[in-house]
């Protein structure tokens, strides 16, 4: 299994995981993610094997800081350690730089209490931790993963404002 740049031939994929791994209110409009990826401040990687498209990952960058802004395996490949193995390669591709994510906040009253749970604990057993940090982004509460200790919130926050411009302190909140 390998990570590598998605080409023109990945999109349709990638396109049709992305609308259906994340609910519309999560997602960004696609034409962007594809003109920042043109500028160099996003990333979109394809999860293969071989010919076979697995997954895709959808990077954020900036400075000393890279956010995991979408990560999706193809339903037909879970629960086969793709996800794992591919944030081991992610994690790898960007020792670099401090790794994050974003996840729902774990709530146990929200309706889909137990997919965030099983989420969750995909991300602390593949080695990230939880960082403390919340934050309302798009009106949903979010908790912030990381593989090293450290994060801290002005940094992540220098990469929002970046990635969103004048929309971010309309649509982001830090919680806690």
């Amino acid at each position: 299994m390998d990570l590598c740049t998605a080409g023109s031939l990945d999109m349709p994929f990638i396109l049709d995981l992305y609308q259906n791994s994340f609910p519309e209110n999560e997602r960004k409009p696609f034409s962007v993610i594809e003109r920042k990826a043109a500028m160099g401040s996003m990333e979109i990687l394809v999860i293969r094997d071989g010919k076979k498209r697995m997954g895709f990952a959808i990077i954020a960058l900036g400075e000393g800081l890279v956010l995991l802004d979408y990560f999706a395996v193809a339903e037909k490949y879970r629960g086969q350690g793709i996800g794992e193995e591919a944030l081991q390669l992610l994690r790898a591709l960007y020792s670099e730089n401090q790794f994050y994510l974003e996840i729902e906040h774990v709530d146990d009253t929200a309706p889909n209490y137990t997919q965030r749970l099983r989420r969750k604990n995909f991300y602390l057993r593949s080695g990230m931790q939880d960082t403390g940090i919340r934050v309302q982004m798009f009106g949903v509460d979010m908790e912030l993963l990381a593989f090293e200790p450290g994060l801290n919130f002005e940094k992540c926050e220098k990469l929002y404002r970046e990635l969103m411009g004048p929309m971010y302190s309309k649509f982001v909140k830090r919680l806690k």
